[in-house]
């Protein structure tokens, strides 16, 4: 009789493992989103902060762009469950603060915290996907991460509506608090479904940048609050804080053994800073859109909150259609040009929005945004992996999270300066006059990489 072994069982990433990760993950999207349709009504209880809509936007991007590359070190060194869970108790007293917050000063500090706890998801979901592909002996599914991208995405998509549910039938003050459930669900999940630390893993060598990581803040900070006051005019001094600052950032980065930000990376791989900066500017555009559609559907077509939310829906199906494209050869090159063309029409679109227009007409123009949202994004993404140095994959990884933040963080200051009523009545024509630029340069940008190719 003869022996025979049976094939070994295939390796399976289950979905008791999978289910905490992606709920993490699409935290920090979710929230950025769920705003959209608060600020009107946030606003209106803060009549005398301006610019209380800008740092409330601004503030979570830029606690998440310092936090999660931190984070990431912190699950290495300390386990990534009790990280994720760490983030959860911060994510839990954010939203309990933003519930009883009656001074601007709170109400930012809160979204600080909300900030800083969903930050964790993404790089604790990395960790862990790594650990248990060393401890199977397999290298990470890539669809692994695709997912993980895909639930971030969705998330963003739904927040809008869920918000404007929120706020149109519980109150603004729900966009926090509906947190706090959400921590305690996560909490929950890590604890009964996610795999115990392994001290024996955990690296006691990891390290923070922390100059690079203060002067990253401070030049992002007084970039913003340069912006925000061009109702002033240009201040030259904090214009020349700033540069000042960001000059400091890159002598100091250059080196540094370990950087927040990699600055010899960008500078020796030109491939690599070109699709960085598109992806700054792709995400600048795509932030405003984000941002100022929902509020001056409010505001100008006197669309109630929980209406308002729904403008954003058709992004979610657009931009996963869209992600689904391929990212490489004719193909690959079709999509980019279908995500480019759809940001100028997109931009050509408001100059015809007006009194007249009809929730239908606004959510085609948010079905072709979403197009360009989800084909571009994924084409950025292919193009970092594409050029990225094999041993420092994830650094250019992270940097490209990070350009996408610059993005959102600078996107914040402009909205609220062209809503605030500084550009007169019809801010959709003064919004188009900016990102019709932005749209034609990123295409000229594309054809030239493509005539070099």
């Amino acid at each position: 009789m003869t022996d025979r072994t049976a094939p070994p069982a295939p390796v399976r990433f289950d979905r008791r493992f999978l289910l905490p990760l992606l709920v993490a993950a699409t935290l920090n999207p979710m929230n950025s989103a769920m705003l959209a349709t608060a600020l009107v009504p946030i606003g209106r209880a803060f009549p005398r902060q301006d610019a209380i809509a800008a740092w409330l936007i601004a503030t979570l991007y830029l606690t998440a762009a310092v936090a999660q590359p931190v984070l990431g070190g912190v699950a290495d060194k300390l386990g990534a469950r009790r990280t994720l869970l760490g983030g959860m108790g911060f994510l839990a007293t954010g939203a309990m603060l933003g519930a009883i917050a009656f001074e601007p000063w709170s109400l930012i500090a809160a979204r600080a915290l909300i900030g800083f706890g969903t930050a964790v998801g993404f790089p604790c979901a990395v960790v862990m996907i790594r650990q248990r592909s060393e401890t199977l002996g397999v290298e990470p599914p890539a669809r692994l991460l695709g997912l993980l991208s895909m639930a971030s995405s969705a998330s963003m998509a739904v927040g809008p509506p869920l918000g404007g549910v929120l706020t149109g039938f519980l109150g603004w003050r729900w966009v926090f608090l509906i947190n706090l459930p959400l921590a305690i669900v996560t909490a929950a999940l890590a604890i009964w479904l996610s795999p115990a630390d392994d001290r024996a893993r955990r690296d006691r060598r990891a390290r923070f940048d922390l100059p690079g990581i203060t002067l990253f803040t401070l030049a992002m900070t007084a970039l913003m609050l340069v912006l925000m006051n061009l109702a002033g005019g240009i201040h030259l001094g904090g214009l020349a804080a700033a540069l000042l600052l960001t000059t400091a950032l890159v002598v100091v980065e250059r080196r540094v053994r370990e950087p927040f930000i990699d600055v010899r990376l960008i500078i020796a791989n030109r491939a690599l800073a070109g699709t960085y900066a598109h992806h700054v500017l792709l995400n600048f555009l795509l932030y405003c859109l984000f941002y100022a559609i929902p509020q001056w559907a409010q505001a100008w077509l006197h669309l109630p909150i929980e209406q308002s939310g729904l403008v954003l829906l058709p992004v979610a199906v657009s931009s996963s259609l869209a992600s689904l494209a391929p990212t490489r050869g004719v193909r690959g090159r079709a999509m980019e040009m279908a995500g480019l063309l759809s940001l100028i029409a997109t931009s050509g679109g408001l100059f015809l929005l007006g009194g007249a227009t009809t929730l239908a007409g606004l959510m085609l123009l948010t079905f072709l945004f979403g197009i360009g949202n989800g084909a571009l994004n994924m084409v950025n993404q292919q193009r970092m992996l594409d050029h990225a140095p094999p041993d420092r994959g994830g650094t250019a990884a992270g940097l490209l999270r990070t350009a996408q933040y610059c993005g959102a963080i600078l996107s914040a200051p402009f909205t609220a300066y062209l809503l605030g009523g500084h550009l007169g009545a019809e801010p959709m024509k003064a919004l188009g006059l900016t990102l019709l630029p932005i749209a034609a340069l990123m295409l000229l940008l594309t054809l030239r990489r493509w005539s070099l190719a």
